[in-house]
């Protein structure tokens, strides 16, 4: 009999149990809607300029798209010469397309493709983990801002991240997955012909200042902000809040580095300073001038640009 109470007792348990979190469930997502519509199920158009295409379900016919046309998985977005689109998505990521881009709304939580041209993609916090594919390269990410160009004629693809993810950092493989890296606010990498490149640094305040499809998330920028529609405020805002601190940091650091004594004309000092003043050497990326580029660190431009950063800033201390 005792053995029968002991049994029909571990039942009671177990069903107030299965009863009790499954109420916090519920109740989490309630409270919290966004773990309820974290998944990607839809999109629509949110912006054209030019010519923009749409292909339905990897169909052979491109058609011209719409302002607000819907956007299902398998669909594909494409645009031409001088052109841009931007895509809304259900759960708040935000796509913006430069010239010359086929990005392609693949089925999953939340999976994109994008096998050519360039795309900046802003993802809400607290999402879980997004895949990009590109022909040359396999991107997860935990909801943070990222950029992702791919030249076929090339076989060249270029990520870089703007935003540093509590839920950590964004991961990059090549196709074959033999070799996976990591990246931080603030860097880059590239990887062409299979091969994963070194990861570079690139100087955020120039991102902002000249990248259109940037556009929100740089300093003093809030009006442009306030000409969105109140869902990709939203997520403008979200991203923004995660990008500010990356660039604050390495604002501090630029500024800390022209404290230094050094002749800003003078590029040796600033290469033996950053270690690398190689005799001979001569460091120059070559990375194509489409909507979506960077300013590495260690490049030849880079380099001037900080020399004349540095000049500036010794200026205005120099008046104060």
């Amino acid at each position: 009999m005792s053995n029968k109470k002991t049994i029909n007792l571990k039942k009671i348990w177990k069903l107030k149990i299965f009863h009790l979190l499954t109420s916090i469930l519920w109740i989490s997502l309630w409270l919290n809607p966004v773990l309820a519509q974290s998944a990607v199920e839809r999109g629509e158009i949110y912006r054209i300029r030019n010519q923009v295409d749409l292909n339905r379900q990897n169909q052979p016919v491109w058609n011209p798209a719409k302002l607000g046309e819907a956007i299902v998985p398998q669909d594909a977005v494409r645009t031409g010469a001088n052109s841009r689109a931007e895509l809304i998505f259900n759960e708040g990521t935000l796509v913006r397309t430069g010239a010359g881009t086929i990005f392609r709304f693949l089925p999953g939580r939340r999976s994109f493709e994008l096998t050519s041209g360039a795309a900046l993609i802003m993802i809400r916090p607290g999402q879980g983990e997004s895949t990009i594919n590109t022909p040359e390269a396999r991107i997860f990410s935990q909801g943070t801002a990222l950029f992702v160009q791919h030249d076929s004629n090339r076989n060249a693809s270029l990520i870089g991240v703007l935003t540093n993810s509590p839920a950590g950092p964004v991961r990059v493989s090549n196709v074959n997955g033999e070799v996976t890296i990591e990246l931080q606010a603030g860097q880059f990498v590239s990887i062409i012909n299979g091969v994963v490149g070194l990861v570079e640094n690139f100087i955020l305040p120039v991102f902002y200042e000249s990248i259109e499809l940037a556009a929100g998330l740089g300093t003093g920028q809030e009006n442009l902000v306030a000409q969105e529609s109140p869902e990709v405020q939203r997520t403008i805002n979200l991203v923004r809040a995660e990008a500010l601190q990356p660039l604050t940091n390495q604002i501090a650091w630029l500024n800390g580095f022209c404290r230094f004594n050094f002749n800003p004309e003078d590029l040796s000092s600033l290469l033996q300073w950053l270690g690398l003043g190689v005799p001979g050497e001569q460091i120059i990326l070559k990375l194509p001038e489409t909507d979506l580029f960077v300013t590495p660190m260690r490049s030849l431009t880079g380099l001037s640009w900080l020399g004349n950063y540095c000049q500036t800033q010794q200026l205005q201390r120099g008046q104060q």
